[in-house]
């Protein structure tokens, strides 16, 4: 043989040699002896397309024993009958956790899966998913045939938990599917816009709901999860496009004509919309007349009684109170005229710090759960009001507020007054931004005293 040729050869089988080592056809193990042996194990079986294991040393101690986890990712075949390769994985979970290695704590991890893994990228993350990818919880025959399940009834990727379905339309019929079969699994588009989240069956009316949310002009995404539907709109609030889509969330029936709260968010989710579809509220939220507390006679109503002016009232200020992360405090309005006058809704409140300047954004909001029926103020009687605001840290040393100023409504001469507790002035930790709630004025509420 020419030298020539034999340099030809010895190139060729260079060539193969380095091929081989790219391609790696054969699966290899690098770990003890007995990870290896069950890897051979697990390879052979018929359902098995290719396994990985990676083994690695946690800590070592060679008084007690060295640490260690093996994690196994086992290729399922897609050339068998789903039967065959759930009933392959049920005897591959028992070889791999049957694994011991002498003198070494092992903790042994698998994920079961068909399929190459595809590269998703998404605005945040890009990561590679399996079609199907099942880790073995409680029971992996059920969880694998669940998975195979899904899969089958269109699913482009499948976990235990979760569907990835290709749009919405697919999305509904795959949980249609799963809740007749009782798979109480999440569900998302591929494109990640519309996503539902089970509490803790799937409900079709929910589905429904989020899934058309999602195909309304100006979202981005729709997702229905905890009991809440939330909306995320790729146009500022106060534009018409959410104004619409808020519009549309408030005159859609809820399912089952059960209360169910929204919140719809502008880009950046710097401003987030709530509410309740179709306006439904719980019973919590609906107004109703103050109860009043046990042993108190209701006054009488005189539909001739006329509005309190600013001469017919006193107003006077409970001493403040606390709780944990909460503060409280009363306004009384004491009849001073010679008859019988009335208030209803809401006092006009304003605060101020010990500069005179008024605290600015404190948002005051009617206490959603009483109705601001009229109260008729006997001669001499006093009707309240009540406040509860969160607790503000003081440790700065702002502008707490050390004066407020009230009317009965709006554009009235108001009164000022000054909080005190046993005679002396006290400043209340109500700063700028305090978010602060007032029920309507009361003949009397439960738990909150009045003057002697």
């Amino acid at each position: 043989m020419k030298k020539s040729r034999i340099l030809a050869l010895v190139s060729a089988l260079f060539i193969v040699a380095v091929g081989l080592v790219i391609w790696n056809p054969w699966d290899s193990c690098d770990g003890p002896q007995p990870i290896c042996e069950n890897f051979e194990k697990i390879q052979s079986l018929d359902g098995i397309a290719l396994v990985q294991v990676d083994y690695e040393t946690m800590a070592t101690d060679l008084k007690d024993g060295s640490s260690s986890s093996a994690t196994w990712t086992v290729n399922l075949s897609e050339n068998q009958q789903d039967s065959t390769a759930i009933e392959a994985a049920v005897r591959a979970e028992e070889i791999l956790q049957g694994t011991v290695v002498p003198t070494v704590r092992i903790q042994n991890y698998s994920q079961y899966v068909l399929g190459k893994p595809q590269v998703i990228k998404t605005e945040a993350t890009t990561g590679q998913y399996y079609a199907l990818s099942v880790s073995p919880f409680e029971d992996l025959k059920s969880e694998l045939r669940q998975a195979f399940m899904l899969r089958n009834a269109g699913a482009l990727r499948v976990t235990n938990s979760s569907v990835v379905a290709a749009n919405p339309h697919d999305l509904q019929q795959i949980a249609s599917f799963a809740k007749e079969h009782g798979f109480d699994v999440s569900l998302e588009t591929e494109d990640q816009k519309v996503r539902y989240t089970p509490d803790p069956t799937i409900d079709m009316e929910k589905v429904a709901l989020v899934t058309d949310a999602g195909a309304l002009p100006n979202v981005e995404t729709a997702l229905y999860g905890s009991q809440v539907l939330s909306v995320h709109s790729t146009t500022a609030d106060s534009t018409v496009e959410t104004s619409a889509i808020q519009q549309w969330l408030e005159q859609r029936t809820p399912p089952h004509n059960q209360p169910l709260k929204y919140s719809v968010s502008s880009p950046g989710y710097a401003k987030i919309l709530e509410g309740w579809i179709g306006k439904a509220l719980p019973d919590s939220l609906i107004p109703v007349p103050a109860p009043l507390p046990e042993g108190t006679t209701a006054w009488k109503q005189d539909p001739n009684a006329n509005y309190c002016t600013t001469d017919d009232v006193k107003f006077e200020l409970s001493a403040p109170d606390a709780a944990v992360g909460s503060r409280y405090l009363s306004v009384y309005a004491t009849n001073i005229s010679n008859s019988p006058c009335a208030v209803q809704g809401v006092a006009n409140l304003e605060f101020f710090n010990k500069k005179d300047q008024p605290q600015m954004d404190v948002t005051v909001t009617a206490d959603p759960g009483i109705s601001p029926e009229i109260v008729v103020i006997p001669e001499g009687e006093t009707a309240m009001t009540t406040m509860k605001w969160g607790a503000m840290s003081t440790s700065q040393d702002p502008d707490e507020t050390t004066r407020l100023e009230i009317s009965l409504l709006p554009g009235l001469e108001p009164t000022t007054l000054t909080p005190q507790i046993e005679g002396a002035d006290t400043p209340l930790d109500i700063l700028d931004g305090a978010k602060i709630r007032i029920s309507p004025w009361v003949q009397a509420l439960e738990g909150w005293s009045k003057p002697n």
